[in-house]
């Protein structure tokens, strides 16, 4: 079924909204109404939805950049720029912040800082930062798909010369990355683009598992991960860690589930 959604270019659109759970597939609006049934047991909420366009129906009239949004128009015009009500066009806003901002100026606030109370021991002498490469964009999911994997197919640990040789690594050594957190393995890039004391990564490819070793804090103000400060020790290993072992496995059986569907798509157009 389909379920109105905005993407990275604001745009409203139609995507297939299923989800699979042991083999089974659900209809969005389905897993809706079952936690709905859940939250209305509990006196909070209950999400009645026979299908997705209600859901939309529901953001739509609450959501006053959302008010000329629906099934029937992005059926007729095949999508919609957010945002769209009846002060946009009919296809919504084209180009925003032409000869204004929508909102005004930005308003900025000077906050008192914070430290982070992560910290460098014995145990975890390095601190850990992450972040995007030019050619991929976040996760991936978009650029992975093109070809600037010939530009970054893999994410790495960058590492000092100083730091590496005190580990005994090399250049291209598979190492692995322990916090208080958790643990993976990647390749290192001995560089010294990073300083002494600092190893660094980007988050490109979901292998990697560079969320799994960051801490579970967060900024008091925002609540915004701290993905930039992870006391770490990083030591030469043979294999992948057993989270990217695990995941290994599950990719391999997502796979075949998702070849399995095609083909069976395939044998019912022939």
């Amino acid at each position: 079924m389909p379920l109105e959604v905005p993407d990275g270019d604001v745009k409203s659109g139609q995507i297939t909204a299923t989800i699979v759970q042991g083999g089974h597939g659900f209809e969005v609006a389905h897993v809706f109404a079952f936690h709905g049934d859940m939250l209305q047991d509990q006196g909070i909420y209950a999400m009645r939805y026979s299908h997705p366009e209600q859901i939309m129906q529901e953001i739509a009239a609450l959501t006053p950049t959302f008010h000329g949004v629906t099934y029937a128009k992005i059926e007729r015009l095949g999508s919609l720029q957010w945002p769209c009500n009846q002060e946009t066009g009919e296809a919504g806003t084209e180009i925003m912040h032409v000869d204004h901002f929508v909102r005004g100026k930005g308003r900025f606030i000077i906050t008192q800082y914070a430290p982070t109370d992560e910290k460098v021991t014995r145990k975890f002498p390095l601190l850990l930062t992450t972040g995007r490469i030019l050619s991929q964009y976040n996760v991936g999911a978009q650029t992975r798909r093109t070809p600037n994997n010939l530009w970054h197919n893999e994410d790495r640990l960058e590492i000092h010369p100083h730091d590496a040789e005190e580990r005994g690594i090399r250049n291209g050594d598979w190492v692995s990355i322990q916090s208080r957190a958790g643990d993976t393995v990647l390749r290192a890039r001995v560089t010294g683009r990073v300083a002494p004391g600092v190893v660094y990564t980007t988050f490109h490819f979901p292998e990697s598992g560079a969320n799994v070793i960051t801490t579970d804090s967060s900024d008091w103000a925002t609540n915004c991960p701290e993905y930039k400060v992870t006391a770490v020790q990083v030591m030469p290993v043979a294999q992948p860690s057993r989270w990217q072992q695990e995941y290994g496995q599950f990719s391999t059986i997502q796979s075949a589930l998702l070849e399995r569907r095609r083909t069976a798509t395939s044998e019912q157009v022939k």
